[in-house]
């Protein structure tokens, strides 16, 4: 007696694990991209930042310079002396 051979699928019920491995690679390597890009932001969004503070400082000098200008032009005497020699007023006695 012949024996008929048999072949035994024992593959039956399982899948390739090649398409789920493809997938979370490619995830992954978007996730990395999506890091890189956003720490490049994160970066010029630093620098300008620093650049931004620099220029505040400036203005702020400015700022303090001008008023004290300011105050200096708006004074009671200095009104009194421009009245005085260009308008060619004199002070009420």
């Amino acid at each position: 007696m012949k024996y008929a051979s048999v072949q035994v699928n024992t593959r039956r019920g399982r899948r390739s694990a090649a398409p789920a491995a493809a997938f979370a690679l490619l995830a992954a390597a978007a996730l990395c991209v999506m890091l890189l890009l956003a720490n490049a932001r994160v970066t010029a969004l630093r620098a300008e930042c620093e650049e931004l503070a620099g220029r505040i400082a400036e203005l702020e000098d400015a700022n303090a310079r001008l008023s004290i200008e300011y105050e200096g032009l708006y004074s009671l005497e200095e009104v009194e002396d421009y009245a005085r020699n260009v308008l060619g007023m004199a002070a009420r006695s």
